[in-house]
């Protein structure tokens, strides 16, 4: 492999663009050299960043579709829209989640450390279990949303969709505890579907069965340790996979090798992000900033404009943003992240959201949904503007008024 890697160094990818790579065209087999490192190849010369998956997912593409992920480079799609989300909402959807941040807390002051973070308490979370997670700043505008696992007395792992950690290290100034950036020692894998479980039987594995929603537990496959959770923002049967980076590609294809019985596809971010739409996700950077990302203060929103009021607990000991959260509470929210129904075709249509003649909101993500058969969205709207249940257009760029219907979140349900 050293001599295989010397061949392929940067002068020579520079002049030799005849050799086969996944950037030549639709079907060409992905030579592993294009996505190796040189040994002396300086990080910043890198064509991409790629995750521990990356030659598996690379060797499963059919059409070359990439798309960045917190400065990774995932998949879009792997053969077709149609065939990817067929599978995940009839069968099973199998993904590559490795770019999401993954923090380690532990330490005696573990727990008041977050009770003093997030804007609800901890300290009754059991070992193995997990909970939505919102962080919020001194104002009472999120920061980030994410889900924390306990996985011991004084340890946790807290998984966002990008990285917080100078702050939640400023944040621990007078705790006991230590925080660690563990994303690069953690792969992780989402199976998804109707028929996931019969995936992790096929694979086997027995304990899946009994795993409540928010659950994990470690469990083995192939060989290798994975802890297994019963997580995710697709919605219905999902179980989110966290491994050692060196066991990933033998776990992904463990899975999708005895998944060929029941159907199971890889699945890219374009059907995710279809599915998590339905299932009313929003997500930091697509359909809110961060309150350290947002130019404007009034762009930064509070958990109650997000509709994430469920995850505040006032009445407690303090915590980020609670006084601000409190005032909040008792006079009511700017804004609301709701749901719409647009009988169009055309999902790239998003633009303002009005009401009679006035623009009260605007599309801050879209999708055409196959099973629903019209165009969902997520939209930002002045809470003042939802005394009216009907009356919503949207406005697109030829000035043409879609007729929008408000709609309860999630779009989908699920037994």
């Amino acid at each position: 492999m050293t001599e295989d890697v010397t061949e392929h160094s940067v002068s020579e990818e520079v002049t030799d663009v005849s050799r086969d790579s996944p950037l030549n065209g639709p079907g060409v087999p992905p030579d592993p050299a294009w996505f190796e490192q040189a040994a002396d190849e300086a990080p910043y010369a890198r064509h991409v960043l790629t995750t521990p998956l990356h030659l598996d997912v690379a060797d499963e593409s059919r059409t070359n579709s990439w798309t960045a992920w917190a400065g990774y480079t995932v998949a879009d799609v792997y053969t077709s829209i149609e065939q990817e989300y067929d599978a995940l909402r009839t069968r099973a959807g199998l993904s590559d989640i490795s770019p999401l941040t993954k923090v380690r807390l532990s330490g005696e002051d573990v727990v008041p450390y977050l009770d003093r973070l997030l804007t609800r308490p901890v300290g009754n979370l059991e070992p193995n279990q997990s909970t939505r997670a919102v962080l919020c700043d001194g104002n009472g505008c999120v920061i980030a949303e994410g889900v924390l696992f306990r996985l011991g007395d004084e340890e946790f792992r807290l998984v966002l969709r990008s990285s917080h950690l100078d702050w939640l290290r400023q944040s621990a100034l007078g705790f006991d505890i230590q925080l660690e950036d563990v994303s690069g020692t953690i792969a992780g894998l989402s199976l998804a579907g109707p028929m996931a479980d019969s995936v992790l039987r096929l694979a086997g594995m027995e304990k899946p069965a009994a795993l409540a929603k928010h659950q994990g537990v470690w469990v083995e496959l192939g060989g290798m340790p994975v802890y297994l959770s019963r997580t995710g923002m697709m919605g219905g049967l999902e179980y989110e996979l966290w491994c050692d980076p060196a066991d990933a590609s033998i776990v992904w294809r463990r899975l999708l090798g005895v998944g060929q019985k029941v159907g199971l596809r890889p699945v890219g971010s374009a059907v995710r992000n279809i599915a998590r739409l339905e299932n009313g996700v929003a997500l930091e950077g697509v359909d809110y900033l961060s309150a350290f990302t947002a130019v404007d203060p009034s762009d930064a929103l509070s958990p109650y404009d997000l509709c994430l009021g469920g995850c505040v607990d006032l009445d407690r000991s303090v915590f980020n943003g609670q006084a601000a959260l409190r005032k909040t509470a008792e006079s009511g929210s700017r804004n609301a992240l709701v749901g719409f129904e647009l009988d169009l075709a055309d999902a790239g249509v998003g633009g303002p959201i009005c009401n009679g003649d006035k623009q009260v909101g605007r599309i801050t993500s879209l999708a055409w949904s196959p099973t629903l058969q019209c165009t969902i969205a997520l939209g930002l709207v002045r809470a003042s503007a939802l005394g009216a249940s009907d009356g919503f257009t949207i406005k697109t760029q030829t000035g043409e008024n879609i007729p929008a219907k408000l709609t309860k979140r999630p779009f989908l349900r699920f037994s």
